[in-house]
């Protein structure tokens, strides 16, 4: 919202409203100058804390006419977070440049482009939400899965294979095995047991 002389009566309630509602606030200033004295990058270093640096800032600038000032409102968002990836991603600026000077929607890209995820991504999140679904019927239990949800060879990613394939085996022994009663399996996530389950649902 811009507020100039004309609509500033008008508009003052709404910024007072604003603040009140507001969890914190930020503001801006452009001036008709920035020092009086020392040039700005001469007056402070690197080793000033923010409020070190807005005192010296401050001291050499209360001589100049205040242009324009900014005032944003925030509100928290306490709805309840996404569990979608943080996804981390490079670019390039050659790229970059060239849609941009294309014209190209940076804006829309973030905000209302359609997400995705590459294999190893998906089979991550699956493997994170069957974890999460195990915890909650109890840690170890199969409950959730079907008997019969498996009636063809299962996919075992590369990753994954020879950690299902020594517990495969481990559990054959067993049951081959007359002397052996017992077997003390190592930790596993919900993911890989669901692929032993179903291995051995397979065989």
């Amino acid at each position: 919202m811009e507020i100039i002389r004309s609509n500033f009566k008008d508009n003052l309630n709404k910024v007072y409203e604003a603040i009140e509602e507001a969890d914190f606030l930020a503001i801006d200033g452009e001036f008709s100058g920035i020092s009086d004295g020392p040039s700005v990058s001469t007056l402070t270093n690197g080793f000033d804390t923010p409020e070190e640096r807005y005192q010296k800032l401050k001291k050499h600038s209360m001589d100049f006419l205040l242009f324009q000032f900014g005032l944003c409102s925030f509100k928290s968002d306490h709805t309840e977070a996404k569990s979608s990836p943080d996804v981390k991603f490079v670019c390039q600026s050659s790229s970059i440049d060239f849609l941009a000077n294309q014209g190209f929607d940076f804006n829309k890209v973030f905000r209302n482009g359609i997400p995705y995820l590459n294999q190893e991504e998906e089979r991550q999140l699956r493997e994170q939400y069957d974890e999460k679904r195990s915890q909650a019927n109890g840690a170890g239990t199969l409950s959730y899965i079907s008997p019969n949800a498996t009636k063809c060879p299962v996919t075992i990613p590369e990753d994954q294979k020879k950690f299902i394939e020594r517990v495969v085996e481990q559990i054959e022994d067993l049951i081959q095995n007359e002397e052996n009663k017992s077997l003390q399996l190592e930790p596993c996530t919900g993911f890989q047991r669901k692929l032993i389950y179903q291995t051995l649902s397979w065989k």
